[in-house]
């Protein structure tokens, strides 16, 4: 059985979240995958343990709706994939009555969890 999530528009550029995402390997265990990115001090990888708690609570869910019983030991991680968001523009004034534009970029996070072992 499978369970995903997709958060979208987080205030945390892609790039910054692809540095944790591409750790993560296909048939990894989400236990200890939450607990790894729990650990580290980065806001990014905080954001991306959130996405895959939230896709943990989603198979939970369904397993409980479908009357099936599960082991959160073995569920594992299918597929993590981070896109690009639309960018914010803003405006940052300087010298002689100039402008800089600044990006605020943002991303979307798409987690894909399943219970039985992943084929690699």
């Amino acid at each position: 059985m499978k369970a995903k999530t997709y958060q979208k528009y987080l205030n945390v550029s892609p790039t910054k979240i692809l540095r944790f995402s591409r750790e993560i390997k296909k048939g990894d265990n989400v236990n200890y995958t939450i607990a790894k990115l729990l650990s580290l001090p980065n806001k990014s990888a905080k954001i991306l343990a959130d996405a895959i708690k939230h896709a943990k609570s989603n198979l939970i869910f369904i397993s409980n709706e479908k009357n099936l019983e599960y082991d959160e030991s073995k569920f594992y991680i299918e597929k993590i994939i981070v896109q690009k968001a639309p960018t914010l523009k803003r405006l940052r004034p300087r010298g002689r009555g100039r402008a800089d534009i600044i990006n605020k970029r943002k991303s979307h996070i798409y987690v894909e969890i399943t219970d039985g072992k992943v084929e690699e």
